[in-house]
């Protein structure tokens, strides 16, 4: 399994409404992602973390070409305090 992860810093007066955007826009498109294994969004204000377990590291690359990322960050324009870091992760181990 393959995970993706976006840290974002939101400015504090914005952070409710640009977590809004990125359920809005992200989520919408994460249900018909084919490979997706589970998504997740973690907040801790003015942060937050996408989280995106999928079946191949190809699922999410492909997920990433349907512009998702380019339509969230042009509706964040002016909300974000600097540009989210991605990191790519692969399952090493695992208890559940």
């Amino acid at each position: 399994m393959h995970t993706a992860t976006m840290r974002y810093v939101f400015k504090e007066w914005n952070f409710d409404e640009a977590c809004a955007l990125w359920r809005t826009i992200v989520l919408a498109e994460a249900k018909k992602a084919p490979g997706l294994v589970r998504m997740e969004f973690l907040t801790s204000s003015p942060q937050a973390m996408a989280i995106g377990i999928w079946e191949e590291k190809a699922n999410a690359e492909s997920f990433m070409r349907t512009g998702v990322f380019k339509r969230l960050m042009e509706k964040l324009s002016g909300m974000i305090v600097a540009d989210p870091k991605a990191e790519q992760w692969e399952l090493d181990s695992f208890i559940g």
